[in-house]
């Protein structure tokens, strides 16, 4: 599989030399952590480099959503304006909200029990419509956000199907392979729910606030690549004008 750059250096080598495509990256944080953000650098970079990103939004209304990644310099009209982005909203399609935008994918006829088919069918949407040729880059937001809405047992269940569909595709279609991000709020989130997203997910990074301090400390506990280095995986992280700056805490 090819491996691909996330854009920022340091992640890269911590990560033992980037992200597999057609790999799932799981980033852990805690109430107060800002942690997600990394998400957003990983993704605001890959677009640069010519991919496409798909939110998929589970947990807030479209406008406030823009208003957090705000504060992050990502920008969700300027890049769907672009045709660089996509979001699948899948909280506004539970509570019967529709947008005009048209890169905002939504179904208000969406419930726990036909989810998976109608995601499915809003993803397909979004391939055809927005991403053709291109790389999609997802960012889940976020893993404990869709637990809610479905329940946490067919959560689980839905997410085990979904990994069915993506090796089916991966077996069935010839097209450029995603990445995956997920995003989970530990503090929102039973310990099995947690566990069953670390086994589906090749790549694990948690973050972890430090007390009376703006920084955090960024571990990476699992990459599947033969050169990660758990002891080079470690960086303290904080945000910087709303961009994340990492530095490494390993020893040369």
């Amino acid at each position: 599989m090819k491996l691909l750059s996330t854009g920022i250096p340091v992640l890269d080598e911590a990560l033992g030399g980037g992200l597999l495509e057609d790999s799932n990256l799981l980033i852990l944080y805690s109430q107060y952590s800002r942690g997600w953000a990394l998400a957003f650098e990983i993704l605001r970079n890959r677009m640069a480099m010519g991919d496409v990103g798909v939110i998929l939004d589970s947990v807030l209304p479209l406008s406030p959503l823009k208003m957090e990644l705000g504060a992050i310099n990502f920008d969700i009209e300027r890049e769907g304006g672009r045709g660089s982005l996509a979001v699948i909203d899948i909280f506004s399609s539970f509570y019967g909200l529709k947008y005009s935008e048209d890169f905002v994918y939504t179904d208000t006829s969406i419930d726990v029990s036909t989810f998976l088919p109608k995601y499915v069918r809003l993803y397909r949407r979004v391939l055809e419509e927005r991403i053709g040729e291109r790389r999609p880059v997802g960012v889940d937001v976020t893993l404990d956000g869709l637990t809610f809405l479905l329940g946490k047992d067919n959560f689980i269940r839905v997410f085990q199907r979904l990994m069915a569909l993506k090796e089916k595709s991966r077996i069935t279609e010839k097209r450029k392979r995603p990445i995956n991000i997920f995003l989970l709020n530990t503090g929102r989130a039973s310990e099995d729910v947690i566990s069953w997203m670390i086994l589906y997910s090749q790549y694990v990074i948690e973050f972890v606030p430090l007390r009376d301090s703006s920084e955090e400390m960024m571990f990476v506990r699992a990459s599947p690549l033969p050169s990660f280095d758990p002891t080079r995986g470690i960086c303290r992280f904080r945000l910087v004008k709303g961009r994340p700056e990492l530095t490494p805490v390993y020893q040369v």
